[in-house]
């Protein structure tokens, strides 16, 4: 493997990355495309595509605040996955980054995709921590690869403040997910 990152603003690929977006993620879960690539413009917002070679290989979208990098997104095109791309990615990132916090929708009984999703995570060093929440409709779990993170409700709701310094962004995420009335459960 020969990883390497690229800005969302300089890729050439904006059309299939949108697309590996819209596949890897339901509706209810899914920002506004634009609203992401907007966003990506601040500091704090990384909107990272990764190829291998010349190859589109998927992309992760991090918040970073305080001493947390929020991966918001993290996605692998379907053509590329269980090649261990994801693996490596995510060793890289915990290398960088030593508070990773993500959430990933809350597995069901069965072992369906939402199953796969959180023991691929587990696999790759991040934890429970046992905390839920609900954000559009969607019932989340809490992962982390620091147990000594502090999950509270004050930090999930910095995650999505600290996309934008924007007022009026800031109102458009507010009205479409839940920014100030997170309940960790």
């Amino acid at each position: 493997m020969n990883l390497s990152y690229i800005e969302y603003n300089k890729c050439k690929d904006k059309k299939k990355v949108k697309k590996i977006y819209i596949e890897s993620f339901k509706k209810n879960e899914r920002f506004s495309f634009w609203l992401l690539k907007k966003c990506a413009k601040e500091g704090n917002v990384l909107f990272n595509i990764i190829y291998d070679e010349k190859a589109l290989i998927g992309f992760q979208y991090i918040i970073n605040f305080d001493d947390i990098s929020y991966l918001m997104y993290f996605a692998i095109d379907k053509k590329n996955r269980n090649k261990g791309y994801g693996s490596e990615l995510l060793k890289q990132l915990s290398s960088k980054n030593k508070n990773i916090l993500l959430s990933i929708e809350k597995p069901s009984n069965g072992y369906d995709i939402t199953y796969k999703r959180k023991h691929f995570y587990l696999k790759n060093g991040f934890k429970s921590t046992n905390k839920f929440l609900i954000d559009n409709d969607v019932e989340y779990e809490l992962l982390c690869n620091n147990e000594k993170i502090e999950v509270n409700e004050k930090i999930m709701k910095k995650r999505y403040t600290s996309m934008t310094s924007s007022k009026i962004i800031r109102y458009i995420i507010s009205k479409i997910f839940n920014v100030k009335d997170i309940e960790i459960e």
